[in-house]
């Protein structure tokens, strides 16, 4: 008899050994396995061994986090390796208002109560922003001051469930999709009683005895989540009879980042209870929702776990501080880490975290406070973090596009919306926008190319952007590194911004642009449209190293809301690199894309 290859999955090859089986065999001498009745058997049992053969190979998948395809099977191995997915994340805000009361008041406090906030507009979308506990704020003369007060995104949901320990399969689990977990809230009404014992989340098992008022979360099914608590080793068991109320939010995730304009929709009482007959809310300030994120996918569970493993809830290496911020802040689009012995002049002593959010340029500086105290809880004591500022190294991209006519009957316009989403999902896959970040000129151009097989060519040019902030109404010197030789040589200046106004001329506004290696300020006249230099020197511009430095300038109001101000260069090489803190960011959105008919 040959040697059968059991280890073999297809169906024909299993058909095929199961024939030189039986033709081997003595019983089976001058049958046609071709054409007689036991060819339909064959076929069975083939099939049948195909199929075993098949379930117990993806079996066996699912049993290793990196071969396993079920989200399930994917969690239940990261269960074991200590590391709980990140849940959806709700987008947080800041906001600071008063209340001004309609009446007198003997009022001393003002209460907003939790599940309750604001109502947010957009994208034609309406978003509730709440407070997870009350918020007091003190009465002064009729108004509260409400300040700085976080309010989530989402729904506020209550679960009730009675604890019978007669029941020894009793579950806790919550039913609602997309929770936020980091809004969970966990109160215990003991037997018999009215007052309540809040009790915390516990990531581990590092401090925890019988007393403890914890409980354990974890992902089950379904991207569900259930509540596991004490049992008197390992956190206080819960009392039978008692009451146990979870309250949390769901959320959209990511899709409301960005909010800035809030109305109030909040539920307000005094101490007693008692809501104001008549108040009137003004919002004085506002910090943009941001930090909102999907739950977390397989994948990023599959690459995730093994190094959240890895850092043994320490941080340590830039490897466990980079697990453990993606842990605490999951709306991280890049991180990079070095130690204070690598500036110049050294610091040591410390670590730098430079983070760049999925949504936004920059952190807030309260997220930043919020990262660094959960960081605490596993950094060296005689390490210091400090989170700092990316450097976003825009790309602009200036692109002409023939094509084809005969080829296709397409528009202009849907030949050029066909390239911008070509180049997004280029973006979306490739390892352009990061720090240590590396632009193609020439994958970028073919990407272009085949974005319609009616293109025949583009010609794209590259502009690089930095945004910064001044200081307003101050002397300040400003230095701006592009990491990228400049292209001295080009026709026209290699420098040029966006408007801003100085000290000197506040009633126009003023531009910046290189002449032989000086930056001059200079307006532009209202008549003529011609360039009118202000100041022949306000600083230097560096075409090798790609710097520019400025000195000796007011600002007094930048371009946008935000104060910033755009400043663009033309590169030598439309190749483009980003070192260590440098994040470099291709932006679709303020790129010109231009399609013409051949």
């Amino acid at each position: 008899m040959p040697y059968t290859q059991v280890a073999n999955l297809d169906f024909e090859d299993i058909k095929v050994a199961l024939k030189d089986y039986l033709r081997a065999q003595s019983d089976f001498t001058d049958y046609d396995f071709e054409g007689s009745a036991l060819s339909t058997l064959i076929d069975t049992l083939a099939y049948n061994t195909y199929y075993t053969a098949f379930n117990a190979n993806m079996v066996v998948n699912e049993l290793f986090i990196d071969s396993a395809t079920l989200r399930d099977n994917v969690v239940a191995i990261a269960k074991q390796l200590g590391y709980r997915p990140k849940s959806a994340t709700s987008p947080t805000a800041y906001v600071s208002f008063n209340v001004t009361y309609g009446t007198p008041t003997s009022d001393t406090e003002l209460l907003l109560k939790k599940g309750t906030g604001f109502i947010a507009s957009y994208d034609n979308n309406i978003y509730q922003y709440v407070v997870l506990d009350d918020v007091t704020a003190q009465v002064s003369n009729g108004v509260a001051t409400f300040e700085d007060v976080e309010v989530r995104e989402g729904t506020q949901l209550v679960n009730t469930y009675t604890v019978n320990t007669a029941l020894k399969s009793q579950r806790f689990i919550l039913d609602n999709e997309n929770i936020d977990t980091n809004t969970i809230r966990v109160r215990v009404f003991p037997t018999g009683g009215s007052l309540n014992e809040p009790w915390l989340v516990a990531d581990n098992i590092i401090g925890i005895n019988g007393t403890s008022k914890v409980f354990f979360l974890e992902e089950i099914e379904d991207s569900r989540y259930e509540l596991l608590f004490g049992d008197g080793v390992l956190g206080k068991a819960l009392e039978n009879g008692a009451r146990v109320e979870v309250s949390y939010l769901t959320t959209a995730g990511p899709e409301s980042n960005g909010v800035r304009t809030f109305v109030f929709s909040g539920v307000l009482e005094n101490p007693q209870g008692v809501s104001p007959n008549s108040f009137d809310v003004s919002i004085t300030s506002t910090v943009a929702s941001a930090g909102g994120e999907e739950i977390e996918s397989t994948e990023k569970i599959r690459y995730t776990a093994p190094k959240a493993y890895g850092t043994q809830d320490r941080a340590v290496t830039a490897d466990d501080y980079s697990a453990i911020i993606r842990r605490i802040y999951p709306a991280t689009s890049d991180i990079i880490i070095f130690g204070g012995e690598e500036q110049d002049p050294p610091q040591y002593g410390k670590v730098f975290i430079v983070l760049k959010p999925k949504d936004a340029a920059y952190l807030t500086s309260l997220t930043k406070s919020n990262i660094v105290a959960e960081l605490q809880k596993y950094s060296v004591a005689s390490i210091e973090p400090e989170i700092i500022d990316p450097s976003i190294l825009y790309v602009e991209l200036e692109s002409k596009i023939y094509y084809d006519g005969g080829a296709t009957d397409q528009t202009p316009a849907q030949i050029r919306d066909k390239v911008i989403g070509g180049v997004q999902s280029y973006l979306d896959v490739s390892d352009i926008e990061k720090f240590n970040g590396k632009f193609r000129h020439s994958k970028m151009v073919g990407v272009i190319d085949d974005a319609d097989r009616a293109i025949n060519s583009n010609l794209t040019e590259v502009t690089l952007r930095k945004d910064f902030y001044p200081q307003l109404n101050s002397t300040f010197y400003y230095e701006i590194c592009y990491q990228n030789t400049f292209d001295k040589d080009c026709d026209g200046p290699v420098l040029a911004t966006t408007g801003f106004r100085v000290t000197e001329y506040p009633n126009f506004d003023v531009y910046l642009e290189d002449r032989d290696g000086k930056i001059v300020l200079y307006r532009l006249d209202t008549a003529t449209g011609e360039k009118v230099v202000l100041d022949k020197e306000v600083g230097d511009i560096d075409y090798e190293k790609g710097e520019l430095k400025m000195y000796d300038l007011t600002i007094i109001k930048g371009t946008y809301f935000d104060n910033r101000i755009s400043v663009r260069v033309k590169p030598l090489s439309n190749d483009i690199k980003a070192l260590r803190e440098v994040y470099l960011d291709v932006d679709v959105a303020n790129s010109s894309f231009t399609a013409y008919k051949e």
